[in-house]
């Protein structure tokens, strides 16, 4: 019980620990909202001067409307402070939230990427973020502010009549009883609906990452009904929000004209009896009619605040989450990595999965050699590689890096030693220069022609109309898959890794230009570890080693002569890429 109690409370203490933050901001903001309440007292109180001044001493209604007017001025500049106050520590808080999950969301391993949708994280970075900071700066404004607006009231009314006062505020409590009961279930709306909002997010982003998928099937309209089945679920969800928000606010516009209807009846009894002043009945209406946009408003209040509150428990999902690949306690004190690498009887089994995509996988890759590995799809090829660099969690002791466990080395030395081109030559909408020195930012031009001339891509990159400052479209896809390779290729070629990773990346270049780049590789790998995942056997023939990986199993490994002798799967490639190329070459041009 108490367990459930403290994870209800994690999402208040996280806010909390924000708010803390910004503790100057919300004192002044407290004071602003004390005189804005003192401001709005006055405001009937001067209503009620002007009524006795036309009664009494009507020589003093003048003076009586300056002092209406002025207060109204105050009351208008304390309103607008507040309000500046207020949103500005909402906007300062949405920002260090915003900044805090996306560095969050850098620490997550690959595993967490591929257990969440795309979308669904990209809504909570916007929408529910956007959710915390309306409570944090309307909601909270008017949750300060309402409470001393009627400690107000009773200040200034019960002097008046304590009895008539008592019975104009006693209908406004049951406004506690009808947001209490309704609170109970719109958490739970919002919650759900900012989760559908999330699915929604998904299909648009999956919709527009795969325009070119869609278009080529033709299922636009299959795309178009899946989406508009999400987007339906949103509405009934919305509705649903939406039908009870309704119903909240007229149940609560009820509270302010009862209390109307009692000043009305008692007060004009007791103003006939002689127990009350017209001038004082005056008083009770206006300051009732007052605090009705406040009670009003605190109904929206509470939806805000629970939309708030759904949004902060989405984002503390997220938040709550301790990466697993992180520098543990026992870090290992190491400066620099040279690059021999161990896999020591390495079993690997991705989240949710019960088949292993590696089994008793027993290496050594020595510093400054180079490793091929080969094998069918799905064999396992790009896990064994994705591990070296820690994307992936692995077991203790089952790699080793210069002899030091892979989990103890810091994982800020291990990834920076590393050049890694993945299977997916993923770009940045950024410049085809700033693509290239992404992981160099102040790489002169120089360095990325240099790099780009390596990848066997710097002449057509100059072709371009904005040559090396051309923008590449989201993931590049403005460039051709060949191009994109080699962007990505020479990414990896501007830095000065101690291992470098090729998986599969030079699948989408021609044969001749495969030669190039692994040629110019052949001359600047030497000192440096080198692991080529390939198809095409031109590619790792000249390896030090070459490794066959079949069901996640080494099944062959050697050179590639002894490999071809061997007359394994490895020969069998071999044998029949060669054929190919003959036909290629006896083909008429």
């Amino acid at each position: 019980m108490e367990g459930a109690s403290a994870q209800a409370d994690k999402p208040l203490r996280r806010l909390l620990a924000y708010m803390r933050m910004a503790p100057g901001g919300y004192v002044l903001g407290g004071v602003l909202t004390l005189l804005y309440a003192v401001f709005f007292q006055l405001i009937p109180l001067a209503i009620r001067d002007i009524v006795a001044a036309f009664e009494d001493a009507p020589d003093a209604v003048g003076r009586a409307i300056l002092w209406l007017v002025a207060a109204s001025v105050f009351l208008a500049l304390a309103r607008l402070f507040s309000r500046i106050v207020m949103f500005n520590i909402g906007r300062q808080i949405e920002f260090r939230i915003r900044n805090d999950y996306f560095a969050h969301l850098q620490s997550l391993p690959q595993s967490f990427y591929l257990a969440h949708r795309t979308g669904d994280l990209m809504s909570r970075a916007v929408n529910d973020i956007n959710s915390i900071r309306m409570f944090l700066g309307m909601g909270l404004l008017n949750l300060l502010q309402t409470p001393v607006l009627f400690a107000g009231a009773l200040i200034v009314l019960l002097p008046v009549d304590a009895m008539l006062t008592l019975c104009a505020l006693g209908p406004f409590p049951l406004f506690v009883l009808i947001t209490r009961h309704y609170s109970r279930y719109m958490f739970q709306a919002n919650l759900a609906g900012q989760e559908q909002l999330g699915k929604v997010s998904t299909v648009v982003q999956e919709n527009a990452s795969g325009a070119l998928v869609v278009k080529a099937y033709d299922l636009s309209n299959l795309e178009r009904d899946r989406f508009e089945d999400q987007n339906q679920e949103l509405f009934r969800r919305m509705m649903k929000v939406g039908v009870m928000q309704t119903t909240m606010f007229a149940s609560v516009s009820l509270v302010p004209a009862l209390s109307a209807a009692v000043v009305l009846w008692l007060g004009g009894q007791r103003v006939q009896t002689g127990l009350l002043g017209t001038e004082d009945l005056w008083l009770f209406w206006g300051l009732i009619g007052m605090l009705t946009f406040p009670t009003m408003m605190l109904g929206f209040v509470v939806s805000i605040t629970q939309r708030g509150l759904a949004a902060l428990e989405r984002l503390g999902a997220v938040l709550d989450i301790v990466p697993s690949i992180r520098d543990r306690e026992d870090v290992a004190a190491v400066s620099e990595i040279k690059g021999r690498v161990e896999f020591r009887n390495l079993t690997f089994t991705y989240p949710g999965s019960y088949v292993p995509a590696l089994k008793g996988i027993d290496l050594t890759v020595e510093a400054g050699s180079t490793v091929g590995i080969v094998g069918p799809v799905g064999s396992g090829k790009t896990t064994l590689v994705s591990l070296v660099p820690r994307l992936l969690e692995v077991d203790d002791g089952s790699i080793l890096i210069d002899g030091v466990d892979l989990n103890r080395m810091p994982v800020h030395l291990l990834r920076s030693s590393i050049a890694m081109v993945p299977q997916d030559s993923f770009l940045f909408s950024i410049s085809v220069a700033e693509n290239i020195r992404y992981g160099v930012p102040d790489a002169h031009l120089v360095e990325v022609r240099r790099a780009a001339a390596r990848a066997q891509v710097e002449r057509e990159i100059e072709e371009f109309e904005d040559g090396f400052d051309t923008v590449v479209g989201e993931r590049g896809v403005t460039l051709s898959g060949g191009q994109r390779q080699r962007v990505a290729l020479a990414r990896a070629m501007i830095l000065r890794p101690s291992i470098l990773i090729l998986d599969d990346s030079l699948s989408s270049v021609d044969h001749g230009t495969e030669e190039a780049i692994l040629g110019d590789l052949e001359g600047r790998r030497r000192g440096r570890t080198c692991f080529i995942v390939a198809h095409r056997i031109s590619a790792v023939r000249h390896a030090d080693q070459i490794v066959v990986l079949e069901n996640g199993r080494i099944t062959e490994r050697g050179t590639h002569r002894e490999l071809v002798e061997l007359g394994g799967f490895y020969a069998r490639l071999h044998h029949r890429q060669e054929l190919l190329s003959e036909l290629e070459l006896k083909e008429p041009a």
